[in-house]
């Protein structure tokens, strides 16, 4: 699942099932990605990125993330922050099924 759709889709149904706030979601949801992204690099080794840019733009890319959510986590109502996450686990789960579907 961590392959396929990042792992979103069933994190995020269960943290709607289980009634869990925004603050509740994000620490348990990073958890959950560090861990299973952990096993993945132990079962499959690191990423076959290339060169040294592509890692660059990897880390960069993270690092933006991870500083827009900063910055937004305040500001979102809690609402639109739910539809957010699930309307992100649903396109991760449609990619997924399109892939599965029409092939690589």
């Amino acid at each position: 699942m961590n392959s396929a759709a990042g792992g979103g889709p069933p994190v995020s149904l269960y943290a709607v099932n289980a009634g869990w706030t925004v603050r509740e979601f994000v620490p348990n949801a990073q958890f959950h990605g560090v861990l299973v992204n952990a096993f993945s690099v132990a079962a499959n080794g690191t990423p076959r990125l290339g060169t040294a840019q592509w890692w660059g733009a990897a880390v960069a890319a993270m690092t933006t993330g991870a500083l827009l959510g900063r910055a937004l986590a305040g500001r979102v109502p809690e609402p639109r922050a739910r539809l957010l996450v699930l309307l992100l686990a649903l396109a991760g789960g449609a990619t997924t099924l399109a892939k599965g579907l029409w092939g690589p």
